[in-house]
């Protein structure tokens, strides 16, 4: 069964590149420019991955926070951003984020945390689940 990944973003060219990347890799991509379209879309469909801009119409901290109030299961959660604020980016991780990656990054590279993350998860938790319950 293939996984599902969620993107959040609001540059038309980084999600463009995003989903053909992980398409190419066998991978479900549904794309969202904001993360309130996001919202209503997992909140019916079952997803495995989320990864999601820092400042999308609806920013990934609140994008986050409505992940995590609307399920009991742990969703790993990719942020990407171009902020350079450590704080900030510690706080996100302390918060549950999985994990951090500054733009610019290598679709190489994040291909690799991709699949670390949803094997982590998959050892953790067996079926992807929708927001809603």
């Amino acid at each position: 069964m293939k996984k599902t990944i969620v993107v959040a973003e609001d540059n038309d060219m980084v999600s463009r590149a995003l989903v053909s990347r992980l398409e190419c890799e066998g991978y479900e991509v549904r794309a969202f420019m904001n993360g309130e379209a996001a919202i209503v879309w997992m909140e019916s469909n079952p997803f495995d991955l989320l990864i999601t801009d820092l400042y999308p119409v609806l920013n990934g901290i609140k994008l986050i926070h409505e992940i995590q109030e609307k399920t009991s299961v742990t969703i790993p959660i990719m942020l990407i951003s171009v902020t350079h604020d450590k704080d900030l980016v510690d706080g996100l991780l302390k918060m549950g984020v999985s994990d951090f990656v500054p733009k610019p990054f290598h679709l190489e590279q994040l291909s690799l945390r991709v699949k670390r993350l949803l094997k982590l998860n998959s050892s953790q938790i067996n079926n992807s689940i929708p927001l809603s319950r």
